[in-house]
């Protein structure tokens, strides 16, 4: 993992103690070769902004994603980048907002395997409030669609259509919506 330590440790003094869980996926063939694609330089992580505009929430959709479906963004942080940094170029790639961080809601310990072969992924996830909300994705090579949708949407038939979907990642897109929601009504 390349996410520096010690800028983990101070996005938590800033931003909060994030929940901690772990859970596990079996990936197909084509899903694999995308995981162990994205690990360019030893990557084995992303950030995922929950950006809420009242009682909305900025979602994106990648080109190979089926109609209806969306989920919350997400990046990876490059080498020699601090989280912020990265955080701030994603959200700027996939929605093309500029966000205030406001809390380090959980931090999720996924194995992805594939037979005998194992990947450990962490996935850290932020809320954020946008401080511009026309969302117009500047990274059109991976985003095919990023808007504004209420959260009962996202919590009813998105939720439903991400964790009933085929693909492993994006049930586990699925599950870690309904854990963060878990855990913001829990801090409301």
């Amino acid at each position: 993992m390349f996410l520096n330590p010690e800028d983990i440790q101070r996005m938590e003094r800033l931003y909060g103690f994030p929940v901690e869980d772990q859970v596990s996926y079996e990936m197909g063939d084509r899903e694999w070769g995308i995981l162990r694609r994205s690990q360019t330089k030893g990557r084995n992580h992303d950030v995922t902004l929950y950006v809420r505009r009242g009682e909305e929430l900025a979602v994106i959709a990648k080109h190979g994603y089926p109609q209806g479906i969306y989920r919350a963004p997400s990046g990876g942080v490059h080498p020699g980048e601090t989280m912020e940094d990265g955080i701030a170029r994603e959200v700027m790639e996939e929605m093309g907002v500029e966000i205030r961080l406001e809390l380090y809601v959980l931090r999720m310990r996924v194995e992805f395997s594939r037979q005998a072969e194992k990947v450990g992924w962490t996935t850290h996830v932020f809320t954020a409030h946008p401080l511009t909300t026309e969302l117009v994705p500047r990274d059109r090579r991976e985003i095919r669609e990023a808007k504004w949708v209420p959260l009962a949407e996202l919590e009813g038939p998105i939720s439903m259509a991400l964790e009933s979907s085929t693909s492993a990642g994006l049930r586990y897109r699925g599950q870690l919506h309904r854990r963060v929601m878990e855990i913001l009504s829990k801090r409301a």
